[in-house]
């Protein structure tokens, strides 16, 4: 059975490993006829650029419509929100700088270093795969194992054989990894020189990915692997490009020794044009942090997809506990256990070590997506697992100081928790506007993030080489949902939910102690911060006038018995005798010719007007 890819041009082996020469918009596999999307075709880019540009021109309408009342409006709340604004894109541009940094000037001189430490040292002896499989399509099992075999063929210089273990979830997964490695080097398949036949090992576990790569961890354990050897993590639904392997072994050569690396990636979905076009937005982004965090020589996170990880780290016993049960302390739940988060308990692993861990930008995988049922839900979902994963180890991380963790990698996990909020300030300012009838700034503000957000989609069209017009307004959409989503885990941080993996559900904390009053804390601090944050921006930005109305509330009450007389703001304009006359309060007592204070009048004293003067009256 075979798996290449028919596309707009015709390859000799998977079109995925030429995406380079060709990013096609589309595959479909042939012996299944199964469509993937790498995005929308050109038709849908054109609809989509359409309406954006439509946005653009009505937003410009009413920003400029009333020009001089919106502009002293928009330079008040420029110079109110300036301070975010300049904060949030210096480090923006503090992060693709480092990128650029990295992939082009330092990453290559690590190439070299590492060619030059395998022609020293030898290459790397051993390579172990270890694979994660639970009810995967069968056509996903074909290609991603398809490479796996394909790519130990190609690695030289292994003094032992390889071994593929492989946790399944069901049979149909242990029977679709035994068909294909017969066919990739089974009896009739082409030898290949300083090959090695692949010990392949099946086990089963369909509890969860922790209990799975524990067991798997226990299986290698016991095989007594170099300690300069490697273990592959992957799941099962990652493929490896062609040379991957290649590119990534000499890595673990390298003097200081890195303890770990993960790839680039790049993704194809079976599902709608723009949950593919969401999927390719966020590995782009991905790729640009990735470079940037790894020039401290360290990362923020270990990719579950795929990372490698030196065989003396994967053989060490505590390092297998961290995976198994790894479980976060909190300050309204008190310790609750994980469920997904692997890859964030083994990079916590080794940054509590102070272990060297690596990028390695041109070697990639792909992942293939498979999206059942709603894709909105399905992408919530992704963003609940990964902001959550995030959030729940950020903290202890960032505990650890910016001694273990290097500097740049410290302000980055701090960096994350502020961001939550600072990225809520400019929809939230845009709402209160829109509902107090300040359309020009809301349009304004709106204006102003679809401009700008063109300088983050220009990174991802790099990284995937195509243009692409669902960019900008997918990542609006996706920043603003991620926040509020880590705004409720911040309070519900034990609730976690697995949806692409068995749709598995954890709480560890429901029979714990005052169960109930716990989630009504939470609700109630959720429910609470929201407002407040509501609040404080309305103040901030002088839509609420909580500050300027509470003289009216604070002003002590003077009695009527002591008070004296009121003195008016201005003069009172009254008519006498047919004339208008201004009316002021005599706050001092005038004197006579003697020098003596005239005797008391509590009475007003009269101001002719001075456009008329008075008329001495006759006295009869």
């Amino acid at each position: 059975m075979s798996t290449k890819l028919v596309t707009d041009r015709t390859f000799s082996e998977s079109p995925l490993a030429n995406e380079r020469a060709n990013s096609p918009k589309g595959a479909v596999f042939s012996d299944r006829d199964v469509p993937l999307r790498r995005g929308a075709s050109w038709g849908y880019q054109l609809l989509v650029a359409m309406l954006l540009a439509l946005a653009l021109i009505t937003l410009a309408g009413f920003a400029i419509g009333d020009v001089s009342g919106w502009l002293f409006h928009r330079f008040e709340i420029l110079m109110l929100l300036g301070g975010i604004g300049c904060w949030r894109w210096s480090w923006f541009m503090l992060q693709s700088v480092r990128a650029v940094i990295y992939r082009y000037w330092r990453f290559p001189r690590l190439r070299r270093e590492a060619g030059r430490a395998a022609a020293t040292f030898g290459p790397v002896p051993e390579v172990t795969i270890l694979a994660v499989t639970y009810k995967e399509k069968t056509w996903i099992t074909q290609a991603v194992f398809e490479s796996v075999f394909r790519e130990l063929k190609s690695v030289p210089g292994l003094v032992r054989r390889p071994r593929v273990v492989v946790v399944t979830g069901c049979d149909q997964d242990d029977e679709d990894v035994r068909r294909v490695l017969g066919e990739q080097c089974g009896v009739g398949t082409q030898p290949v020189s300083n090959s090695w036949l692949p010990e392949l090992v099946l086990l089963r576990d369909d509890t969860g990915k922790r209990a799975a790569l524990a067991s798997a961890l226990r299986e290698i354990r016991a095989g007594n692997p170099q300690p300069d050897g490697v273990v592959v993590f992957m799941d099962g639904d990652t493929m490896l490009q062609p040379g991957l392997l290649n590119k990534v072994l000499p890595m673990f050569r390298l003097k200081p020794e890195v303890s770990a690396v993960t790839t680039n990636e790049d993704g194809w979905v079976k599902g709608p044009r723009w949950f593919a076009e969401w999927i390719s937005l966020r590995f782009g982004l991905r790729h640009r942090t990735m470079c940037s965090v790894a020039l401290s020589n360290r990362l923020l996170c270990l990719t579950g997809r795929l990372s490698i990880f030196r065989a003396s780290v994967a053989v060490d016993p505590t390092f297998l506990q961290q995976i198994e049960r790894d479980s976060i302390q909190h300050w309204l739940w008190d310790s609750f256990d994980m469920l997904s988060g692997d890859d964030k308990s083994t990079w916590y692993w080794l940054v509590a070590r102070g272990r060297r861990m690596l990028y390695v930008p041109d070697a990639k995988v792909t992942t293939l997506e498979v999206v059942q049922g709603s894709a909105l839900g399905r992408a919530l979902a992704n963003i609940r697992r990964w902001s959550g994963n995030s959030l729940r180890h950020s903290w202890r991380a960032f505990k650890i100081g910016p001694r273990k963790l290097s500097w740049f990698c410290w302000y980055s996990l701090l960096d994350q928790r502020l961001a939550i909020f600072t990225v809520l300030v400019g929809p939230l300012f845009a709402l209160l506007a829109l509902c107090l009838g300040h359309f020009a700034l809301a349009a304004g503000y709106l204006l102003w993030v679809l401009s700008s957000r063109w300088l983050h989609a220009a990174i991802s069209w790099r990284h995937g080489r195509r243009l692409s017009f669902f960019y900008p307004p997918l990542q609006i959409i996706s920043d603003w949902a991620i926040a509020l989503m880590k705004v409720w885990i911040l309070f519900h941080p034990a609730k976690q939910a697995w949806l692409n993996r068995g749709a598995r559900t954890l709480d560890s904390t429901t029979g714990g102690a005052f169960y109930g009053l716990r989630t009504a804390a939470a609700h109630y601090l959720y429910l609470f911060t929201c407002v407040m944050i509501v609040l404080l921006i309305g103040a901030y930005t002088g839509f609420v006038t909580v500050i300027r109305e509470s003289s009216l509330f604070l002003r002590h009450p003077v009695s009527s018995m002591n008070a004296g007389p009121v003195e008016p703001a201005h003069p009172r304009i009254v008519v006498m005798f047919g004339q208008d006359t201004r009316v002021q309060e005599n706050t001092d007592r005038p004197s006579d010719s003697s020098g003596r204070a005239a005797p008391e009048w509590n009475g007003p004293t009269v101001a002719l007007s001075p456009q008329r003067p008075p008329q001495r009256r006759s006295q009869n």
